[in-house]
């Protein structure tokens, strides 16, 4: 396995981690004041893993993967996002 493919499978792993942790953070309402901290530390390490992607050349990666961990990502910022702004009002 070439370095940089083990990279990005590596990103790829710690995305989809990060992925379900913030899906799982979508409860039922009356607990949205409970998981605001967790969202926000998620948000802030999904947002790292996101810079260092950007940081670490692509150029030898399989796009596949970029492409997965680049969806992951995308889809658990959005999660964090919805819960925190869901949370605005509530708390």
């Amino acid at each position: 396995m070439r370095n940089t493919q083990g990279t990005t499978l590596l990103f790829l792993a710690v995305a989809v981690i990060l992925f379900f942790f913030s899906l799982s953070l979508l409860p039922a309402v009356e607990f949205y004041c409970r998981f605001q901290r967790p969202a926000l530390l998620l948000l802030i390490l999904q947002i790292v893993v996101v810079a260092l992607r950007m940081r670490i050349s692509r150029a030898l990666a399989d796009r596949a993967l970029v492409l997965a961990t680049f969806v992951f990502i995308t889809l658990g910022l959005v999660f964090n996002i919805v819960l925190l702004v869901k949370t605005r009002g509530r708390c």
